[in-house]
This record gives C-alpha cells, sequence and structure tokens, in this order.
C-alpha cells in the first residue's frame, strides 16, 4: 500500500517548487508541514466538513491573502501564530487548501488519491467486520454475532 505520507511531502515539494508565494512564511510553514513527521501525517487535503483547523495557502497570481488559518471561530493571517498554531498541536489533523492561480491536475489528483485511500480503507474495515460475524456464526457466539451484525449496519 502507498505510503500517503510521503505522497503528501512530494505534492508539498511539488508545490514549492512549481508556485510562488507573496509571503515567505508561506514557504516557511509548507517546509515545517512537510519537514515534521507528526505533522505531515495529520495533513489532510480535503475536508468533509469534519476538521475544525484549515490552513489556505494562495499563490502569488490568486489575488487572495497568501496565508489564512481557521479555527473554530478564529481566523488569522499572521504567519508566526499560525506556526504556533501548527507546532502546539501536531496530532490535531490539518486541512491543508491550495488556492492556485491555474489549475492544476497534480493537486485534484492528491484530493481525489485521499478520497480513493478513505473509501478503500472503509471497505476493509467493512470486510474485516464480515470475517468476524462470520467467525462469530462458527464458533456460534450469539451476542458476539449480534454485536458485530448492529455495528456493520452502523458502518454502511
Amino acid at each position: 500500500m502507498m505510503n500517503m505520507t510521503k505522497y503528501r511531502k512530494d505534492f508539498i515539494d511539488y508545490i514549492l517548487y512549481n508556485y510562488e508565494f507573496d509571503d515567505r512564511v508561506a514557504v516557511w510553514i509548507l517546509n515545517f508541514i512537510k519537514s515534521h513527521p507528526t505533522v505531515s501525517r495529520n495533513v489532510v487535503f480535503r475536508d468533509e466538513g469534519t476538521v475544525d483547523r484549515k490552513l489556505r495557502i494562495s499563490d502569488s497570481g490568486s489575488g487572495s491573502p497568501t496565508l489564512l488559518f481557521e479555527k473554530g471561530n478564529t481566523v488569522t493571517v499572521d504567519g508566526e501564530v499560525i506556526f504556533h498554531e501548527l507546532n502546539m498541536n501536531q496530532e490535531h489533523t490539518l486541512f491543508l487548501h491550495f488556492n492556485l492561480s491555474r489549475h492544476d491536475a497534480r493537486y485534484q489528483k492528491m484530493k481525489s488519491l485521499e478520497t480513493d485511500m478513505d473509501s478503500t480503507l472503509e471497505k476493509m474495515g467493512q470486510e474485516a467486520v464480515i470475517r468476524q460475524i462470520d467467525e462469530a456464526l462458527d464458533a456460534k457466539d450469539h451476542k458476539r454475532f449480534i454485536r458485530l451484525t448492529e455495528y456493520l449496519n452502523q458502518i454502511k
């Protein structure tokens, strides 16, 4: 299976190499994200409304602020505050969104890959539960069978 953390780091390298940013702090933050193992492991490039921390980075041609960080009801464009937040809360998921001045197929592929990876992991989880249900039936473990069946119905 593909190492998503390495793929994320490679993608950030790609962004750093192919885009310019008005604020050098954006480059500094991206380098921090890709070089820090815990932070890079907790970065996602798509959000289904479940991620509390969001960092938007815009390239020079986009016309938007280079950095914009949201956490709950707080919004900041201060690079030092953003860096401090990332450093102090390394274990929390960070939605990283790029606002690019041109369409980027690799960025779309990165988001699509995360979607595919999530559905693969979900399917693998369902298959594991189904195997456990079969084992409970073989062992005539009625309580475990009921519990696992209810769980499978919840996750479907």
